[in-house]
């Protein structure tokens, strides 16, 4: 773990948290996984009760719908966590699939391990919780931009919305989209 721990001191879910990071994870419980370009980290249908981390590597979010046709709802790099909402929500089915879109290494830590504290009464566990409700607020907050890009009656408007929602975002009208045509 030696070898991320500097990814690790980036993580929203560790920020202001000054202890050893490596005995917080020990206490927690986290458990490191690889996985290959085109592996499932998650299936839609399983069960959640972690939150994932990404060390390494990109992942996608993704839904499919009856047909097989996939929709991307997010990629994520190292840094970013995952799984959060439905862990905390006890999600017995996942609606989405995560995908490694090429050779990633994710951390996971059972969300009630972070949520309860733990007998040794560790000093981190009411900040990783203050951490984990303010991430998932903002993750709240990005969901109701996406219903706002989403109510749009015409492709046309959603495109201009989603493009004049970067620019506001950036503070400036030159910007790179994360999406190729077929995936926006």
């Amino acid at each position: 773990m030696q070898k991320y721990l500097e990814v690790l001191r980036k993580v929203k879910l560790f920020s202001g948290i000054d202890n050893d990071l490596s005995a917080m994870l020990d206490c927690l419980g986290s458990e490191k996984k690889s996985y290959l370009k085109g592996e499932m980290v998650i299936l839609a249908g399983q069960a959640i009760s972690s939150v994932g981390i990404v060390l390494s590597g990109e992942l996608q979010v993704i839904q499919e719908d009856y047909n097989g046709n996939r929709a991307i709802l997010t990629e994520l790099g190292p840094t970013q966590i995952f799984g959060e909402a439905l862990a905390c929500a006890g999600i017995q089915e996942s609606p989405v699939s995560v995908l490694s879109k090429s050779d990633t290494e994710v951390l996971f830590i059972g969300v009630s391990r972070i949520i309860n504290t733990c007998s040794n009464s560790c000093v981190f566990h009411n900040r990783l919780i203050e951490n984990l409700l303010r991430i998932l607020a903002r993750k709240n907050i990005g969901l109701s931009d996406k219903n706002r890009l989403l109510s749009h009656r015409s492709i046309r408007e959603k495109v201009l919305s989603y493009l004049s929602m970067h620019a506001e975002k950036n503070n400036a009208s030159d910007f790179d989209v994360p999406f190729n045509r077929n995936e926006m």
